[in-house]
């Protein structure tokens, strides 16, 4: 099939979520890209994480650059919190990497709010629409580069299939074939196969 597909937190499928380790593991397979997580640690540098950094020894977003710059991957880069220094400081060691072109910033809606959504903007923005009725809020009010859409335990896939099975998500692709669509997270072949024929996911 031709949809992408991005491994999340790096390759969480265990312990090395977030890490050097997950991203490696994740070149060696066939990936399109690395989607990561990034907040401010408690000496206020970059870092990647999910969770809030308590002292401990965390992977920075430069030393992740560092890496991720030498592979062919698209870069796909959760904020987990918000300041426009916080922002700007992102997209600087983007644009100074040459990484600008191959990366989407984005995050829930309560977080993506404040993001620049200017018209010119320079690097693609994406929101996260955790009910399918506010996709149409979002990208009239922010015109995102992408929409996520998320599923999380078995019975929440269910529930997204058994939705999207009557609503039809090629039917949204189309209607807004401006707007990239990524679904997360597929947790096994079944998800794989079943996502694979929704034509149009990106």
């Amino acid at each position: 099939f031709s949809m992408k597909v991005i491994a999340h937190r790096g390759y969480s499928a265990g312990p090395i979520e977030n890490t050097i380790e997950a991203f490696k593991k994740s070149a060696s397979l066939r990936i399109d890209g690395v989607e990561f997580d990034i907040r401010l640690g408690t000496n206020r540098e970059v870092v990647v994480s999910h969770n809030p950094v308590e002292g401990q020894k965390t992977l920075t977003l430069l030393e992740a650059l560092t890496y991720l710059g030498s592979v062919k991957f698209d870069l796909y880069i959760e904020f987990k919190e918000y300041s426009k220094d916080f922002f700007d400081r992102v997209v600087t060691a983007l644009r100074e990497r040459d990484l600008l072109q191959k990366c989407v910033i984005f995050a829930f809606p309560n977080i993506a709010q404040h993001f620049p959504w200017t018209e010119s903007r320079e690097l693609q923005l994406g929101i996260i629409a955790p009910y399918p009725s506010d996709i149409k809020m979002y990208i009239e009010k922010f015109k995102p580069d992408m929409i996520l859409l998320g599923w999380g335990n078995k019975i929440e896939r269910m529930q997204f299939k058994a939705y999207w099975s009557i609503f039809s998500l090629a039917g949204i692709f189309k209607k807004y074939e401006k707007t990239k669509f990524v679904i997360g997270v597929a947790y096994n072949s079944d998800d794989i196969a079943w996502l694979a024929k929704q034509k149009g996911l990106h």
